[in-house]
């Protein structure tokens, strides 16, 4: 009896079995322009969205609570010029990267909307010499813009006046041997800040993330690995929450992954055209509610509340191979 009675106690003793994850909702915010249009960088501030379409140069502003684009300015760029990384100063001037002239614009908070916009006197040149300007992000401590240079292999500098960029780093991401991946070249593409001020910029076309400690005269106090992994291919879009997780978006993989501190990489969202994975490594670990190709080709982020907000650059390629829907978007992922 006692045999039995200890049984008895043990099995009423099991734990009850985890809750299931909680869901991400995804779905598409808007559109911009029209088939022809172009967007991959998105800006964030005082709730607004901010892009701009390659195919004109036009900027549009967005609420997520009426999402209807609205054009509050413009580039003075030739139409079909690519234009990449978008960031927010903390008085909500926007500036933009313009990569084939190594030129980075900005446009005054209070000039966004105004009726007698003009783009020759309103866009102003903030900075030079960033050739393949890309992903941009503003440090803590002294107000320096931080730039990516793409397939450069260079990360730049300029102070909080502007002018010619220095480069900080250069030469420390190998591009991927795989010569089938269009996105190899963009070796130091998106570009993260944690709260102790190291740097963190993606390589697409390998998914390795490297960590840079900045020292004194914003030189370089070390480069190393901080994570590379399969699953991050394509890495684009770069967000440090105040956690300090990093977020990537893989542009080739039409995902959304969760780096932790640990360099533990969790996929958060993903989509494909028709809904099936070919590889099992893909599986987002929650549920996924909402539209299914959501992300198409993922470029830039910007992160409100519990939302983030991913710039579909929708480039025909990798997972996003036979994606239907043409044009330029953007994602909303609602995070658990």
């Amino acid at each position: 009896l006692s045999y039995l009675f200890l049984g008895i106690v043990a099995c009423g003793d099991k734990a009850p079995p985890a809750p299931p994850p909680p869901p991400v909702a995804l779905s598409v915010l808007a559109t911009f322009g029209d088939s022809a249009s172009t967007i991959e960088g998105i800006a964030g501030f005082a709730g607004r969205l901010f892009v701009c379409d390659w195919k004109d140069g036009t900027i549009y502003r967005i609420d997520p609570a009426d999402p209807t684009p609205v054009a509050v300015g413009g580039l003075p760029i030739a139409p079909g010029t690519a234009v990449l990384g978008i960031v927010a100063d903390s008085l909500g001037n926007l500036y933009f990267a313009v990569p084939e002239p190594g030129v980075i614009y900005r446009v005054a908070a209070g000039r966004l909307g105004a009726t007698d916009f003009n783009p020759k006197k309103d866009a102003q040149v903030f900075a030079t010499g960033a050739l393949g300007a890309n992903a941009m992000a503003f440090d803590r401590a002294a107000g320096h813009l931080w730039i990516t240079g793409g397939p450069s292999g260079n990360l730049y500098h300029v102070g909080p006046e502007g002018g010619a960029v220095a480069v900080a780093a250069s030469g420390y991401a190998t591009m991927a041997a795989d010569t089938t991946m269009p996105v190899r070249v963009y070796v130091v593409n998106g570009i993260a800040i944690d709260s102790k001020g190291v740097i963190y910029t993606g390589n697409t076309g390998t998914g390795e993330i490297s960590s840079i400690v900045i020292g004194a005269g914003y030189t370089p106090a070390s480069i190393a690995t901080f994570v590379l992994d399969p699953r991050l291919i394509g890495a684009d879009g770069l967000h440090m929450d105040d956690q300090d997780n990093l977020w990537v978006d893989a542009n080739f993989r039409n995902t959304l992954a969760r780096v932790g501190p640990d360099g533990r990489v969790t996929i958060v969202a993903s989509s494909t055209p028709d809904g099936n994975y070919t590889d099992s490594t893909m599986v987002p670990a929650y549920p996924q509610t909402g539209a299914g190709n959501a992300l198409r080709f993922p470029a830039e982020m910007t992160r409100m509340g519990n939302t983030m907000y991913i710039a579909n650059l929708n480039f025909p390629i990798g997972a996003n191979t036979g994606q239907p829907v043409k044009g330029a978007t953007v994602a909303a992922v609602t995070l658990p």
